[in-house]
């Protein structure tokens, strides 16, 4: 008996991922449920206030309370605004921290006159708190919060039981409290878990299909690029071979002739090394602009090539910023500067752009076309090796600049590029606002340490990029 083959397991997410961080625009949809959370929890704790008058004994500390759990709700609608992403670790203890404390003063407030635990308004608004951070925090912090404030409302309710007003083992009246606290913590976990697992493997998914995709035609684009340089420099190459081979006599002019047209050759195979992913998305942008009867002056200051090291979700959230920022109404053509500057040694992927002139025996070479392609690949060879020297030269002057440093700075500074965008857009502050909040949400999400600048009419967007290792390609 045969047996039968173990499918494998779909790939996890990591425990510290949250739908924020793995899907910016999900979480910015899901902002709206924080602003209606804080408004229900707020109304709850003022009506179950208003309506045990005769339980309160001390109105100062049950107001405190209320005042409390409300700065609790409020905490949670600023630290979920798409502008201040991503909801960090620290505001959430923050959140939970002011709910204990808010139901510390209810419970002080009517100490032994409490008539029954299940309308106490604290437990059910911090476990309504909890629910709210689904889409911003992992689960398993959720989880241990939810558990950390239970146990807390669990021992309270369990010193007030001797007090209540339905005799019954002391143990429910802790089950009952727990349960108002854990259930949404629960919901919570369980719905975070869940939607980081799904966002997480349909996005590993995707990334295999699309290297798949890109191997298969890796030769295709190769020979579409060879060809691409062949008609661009066939013009001049193509006709003086021709005449070499009818004359079959060589002279110093013609091979001066050659030395020149290996050079433009050369010339242009490094431009196209030194091409960027920013370089095309630039270079879209101001024919956009042209187009429109403008006329853009965009600099791009990225003498290392650092954006090549810039992963998928970087490279979108960049250029959907730059493309928001050609489209916004009072946008100056003529002011855009993308500046990349970083620490650590620039990313060496030089092998990765000689690989896009592909793999020459994807197709047979025409028998007038071998003298081309020999001036082709000594050309593209040259570059290549040259482009690799200076990776290293890079590399080798970065460590020695960085050799009197400790070892411990090495491992507590990680490589980083900073980017910096400049533009000028003539619109009131709060229209600017408005119209880059959506795009500042991701940024926070998949960048670290961003920073808005906003000297009318000048815009300065500054944000880093920790890399640890090269991704990508040019």
């Amino acid at each position: 008996m045969t047996r039968a083959t173990p499918t494998p397991r779909r790939p996890r997410a990591p425990a510290s991922a949250s739908q924020q961080r793995l899907d910016p625009i999900g979480g910015l949809a899901a902002w709206p449920l924080a602003p209606v959370v804080a408004l229900v929890v707020v109304t709850y704790a003022v009506a179950a206030t208003t309506s045990r008058q005769h339980e309160i004994q001390l109105e100062e500390l049950a107001a405190a309370a209320v005042a409390v759990l409300t700065i609790a709700a409020a905490v949670l609608v600023w630290s979920s605004r798409p502008d201040l992403a991503p909801f960090t670790r620290t505001r959430a203890v923050v959140i939970v921290a002011l709910g204990l404390v808010a139901h510390l003063l209810a419970v002080a407030s009517t100490w032994q006159f409490n008539g029954m635990i299940q309308d106490d308004f604290a437990p059910m608004g911090l476990g309504l708190l909890l629910l709210a951070m689904a889409p911003f925090r992992p689960w398993k912090e959720i989880l241990a919060l939810g558990v950390a404030a239970a146990v807390t409302v669990g021992i309270t309710a369990l010193a007030q039981s001797p007090f209540l007003g339905i005799q019954t083992p002391p143990v429910l009246f802790a089950i009952i409290a727990m349960t108002q606290v854990l259930a949404p913590a629960l919901a919570a976990a369980a719905y975070s878990r869940q939607v980081v697992n799904s966002i997480h493997r349909w996005q590993t998914d995707a990334r295999r299909a699309i290297r798949a995709s890109t191997e298969a035609s890796r030769g295709l684009l190769a020979t579409e690029v060879v060809d691409h340089r062949l008609k661009n420099l066939g013009a001049e190459v193509l006709p003086f071979l021709a005449d070499v081979l009818e004359r079959k006599t060589l002279t110093a002019a013609d091979v001066k002739r050659a030395r020149s047209l290996a050079f433009q050759v050369r010339r242009v195979l490094v431009a196209e090394v030194d091409h960027t992913w920013l370089d095309d998305l630039i270079d879209r942008e101001r024919a956009v602009l042209t187009a429109r009867g403008l006329a853009p002056l965009c600099v791009i200051a990225d003498p290392e090539r650092r954006a090549t090291g810039f992963d998928s979700d970087q490279r979108a959230a960049v250029g959907a910023l730059i493309v928001a920022l050609c489209r916004l109404k009072g946008f100056d053509p003529t002011s855009l500067v993308v500046q990349i500057d970083g620490s650590g040694a620039a990313p060496a992927d030089t092998d990765q752009i000689t690989q896009a002139f592909g793999d020459r025996s994807a197709r047979p070479t025409p028998a007038t076309d071998t003298t081309t392609m020999a001036i082709v690949t000594a050309a593209q060879t040259q570059a290549a090796a040259q482009a690799r020297a200076q990776a290293r030269a890079q590399a080798q002057v970065h460590a020695a600049t960085q050799a009197g440093t400790p070892a411990t700075a090495f491992r507590s500074a990680s490589p980083r590029d900073t980017i910096t965008i400049q533009a000028g857009i003539s619109l009131p502050p709060f229209q600017r606002r408005r119209a880059l909040r959506p795009y500042l949400s991701v940024l926070r999400a998949v960048f670290t340490r961003v920073r808005v600048t906003s000297r009318h009419p000048l815009l300065t967007l500054e944000f880093d990029a920790e890399r640890f290792q090269t991704k990508g390609t040019p």
